[in-house]
């Protein structure tokens, strides 16, 4: 019986460093930890597949979340079944799992099951804000044209009032109290 680790720097996790010395301090040699820095996304994982490969009956494979090792809940399920044809249990350090402990309990696997799916959308969320700067899409504030910026400098030391302002302008009054600060 060997442990055998798993540590994968995706976008929304803690990173690999961190993975494997948590994996360390739970006991794993750094020789057994498989190491790999990639989006969960596009499913080709190397690292991944050679960890799966490399387990022995009655081998123990430890990961720190479950967003870590798989990409969604049909390839959890796959790699459950797996895991199981072999005898190996999966520890989950920071989600308290261990499937050596037959008696789960339903409202625990529920929760970990909800927070893998929240860890996984925010994963491609990242990906996709990403993907999307990449592609040259602003986020945040349009920014207020300098000249709009001065105008309303002007009409307000004349004597208008926010709420004109803001009519006048078609500007939110926070916009304009914002830049009124600057």
């Amino acid at each position: 019986m060997k442990l055998i680790g798993y540590a994968r720097e995706g976008r929304s996790s803690e990173t690999l460093e961190q993975q494997v010395h948590c994996l360390m301090d739970y006991g794993l040699n750094i020789e057994n930890i498989f190491k790999e820095r990639r989006s969960s996304i596009d499913g080709n994982r190397p690292a991944l597949s050679e960890c799966i490969k490399s387990l022995e009956v009655n081998d123990k494979l430890v990961i720190t979340r479950l967003n870590q090792l798989a990409r969604s809940i049909r390839h959890l399920e796959d790699i459950k079944n797996f895991l199981e044809v072999k005898n190996v249990d999966l520890i989950v350090i920071k989600q308290d799992l261990n499937t050596a402990n037959k008696k789960m309990d339903f409202y625990n696997m529920v929760s970990l099951i909800s927070e893998f799916e929240m860890d996984l959308r925010l994963e491609r969320q990242l990906v996709g804000i990403q993907k999307a700067k990449n592609n040259g899409v602003k986020f945040g504030r349009k920014p207020i044209d300098d000249k709009v910026v001065k105008k309303i400098k002007q009409l307000f030391t004349g004597g208008m009032s926010i709420a004109q302002i803001s009519l006048t302008l078609a500007l939110g009054k926070s916009t304009i109290y914002r830049l009124l600060k600057q």
